[in-house]
């Protein structure tokens, strides 16, 4: 795949708030105003991330620190929604958040890999402050209803999971969208096995997400491995990955990596919950095989 990064650097810093990323077909757009996030992810005239025109607040994908308790709601605003510096350097899109109040600052670094047709993410929480800080790696993604799969580990403890219609066979779980379970919104609440997540949409296109494979000791207080939350009315869902919690003393940072593939679905593979050969094509892909 062709490996393409557009931008450009101008004395540090990359003119204009969007910057976009190229894969061959694959775009991604990230938004240096709203919180670096990712407002676009698309393979032909396909997107997969929800728009900010069906939720004005929660759109695209972002990155939060774990446990939400220590936050509660809304999410820091230094973090998730204001203006990060952007640098481009050497085909590596840098944005940086300001300093939280908390003392968090986060780093949010992408690249293209054209050799396994994916977009490489990596997060870096910072400790600014003064004080020791116990926080944890969050990923949150918003996209339309479909289906989602990740292989998942039973890991007592963890919040109840209000989420339906969920199924867990031969070591796969599986959510597939329904609308009329979400009056209101809920969640699932897991752990994971293999360090990945998966979604499919009805255009037959296939998002994964793989991240740090983490130990049920390494969890945040209240937070799963993977988690999904079904919006009120289902207009969007959430494909959420944890990574390890950790105490960090000033001046410590911590360092979470993501993969984001997106390809289409061979015809011959049914969309469905419980089929095996879904499973099979995610682990061929991201394995590079």
């Amino acid at each position: 795949m062709s490996h393409r990064l557009q931008g450009e650097l101008r004395g540090g810093a990359v003119e204009g708030p969007r910057q976009k990323l190229h894969c061959g077909e694959l775009g991604m757009e990230v938004d240096a105003l709203a919180g670096g996030r990712i407002v676009s992810l698309s393979i032909g005239n396909i997107e997969m991330l929800t728009p900010a025109s069906v939720h004005a607040e929660n759109y695209g994908s972002t990155f939060w620190d774990a446990p939400q308790v220590n936050w509660n709601w809304p999410p820091r605003a230094a973090l998730d929604s204001e203006p990060y510096s952007v640098g481009l350097d050497n085909g590596v899109l840098t944005l940086e958040s300001k300093v939280d109040p908390s003392g968090l600052q986060f780093v949010k670094q992408f690249r293209t890999d054209p050799t396994r047709g994916c977009f490489e993410i990596e997060y870096r929480i910072k400790n600014s402050g003064t004080n020791t800080l116990n926080v944890g790696p969050w990923e949150v993604t918003r996209v339309p209803g479909g289906l989602s799969f990740f292989p998942y580990e039973e890991v007592p403890g963890l919040p109840a999971t209000a989420l339906q219609p969920v199924t867990r066979s031969e070591g796969i779980c599986w959510y597939a969208f329904d609308a009329t379970f979400l009056n209101p919104g809920c969640k699932l609440f897991s752990g994971a096995k293999e360090g990945w997540l998966a979604h499919v949409v009805p255009e037959r296109c296939l998002f994964v997400k793989t991240f740090q494979d983490t130990s049920p000791a390494d969890y945040a207080p209240e937070q799963g491995e993977v988690e999904i939350w079904g919006h009120d009315g289902g207009i969007y869902i959430e494909l959420e990955n944890h990574g390890p919690y950790r105490a960090l003393e000033p001046s410590a940072s911590l360092n979470y990596r993501v993969q984001w593939y997106l390809v289409r679905v061979p015809e011959h593979i049914t969309i469905k919950a419980e089929n095996p050969e879904l499973v099979s094509f995610v682990r061929t892909l991201i394995r590079g095989n």
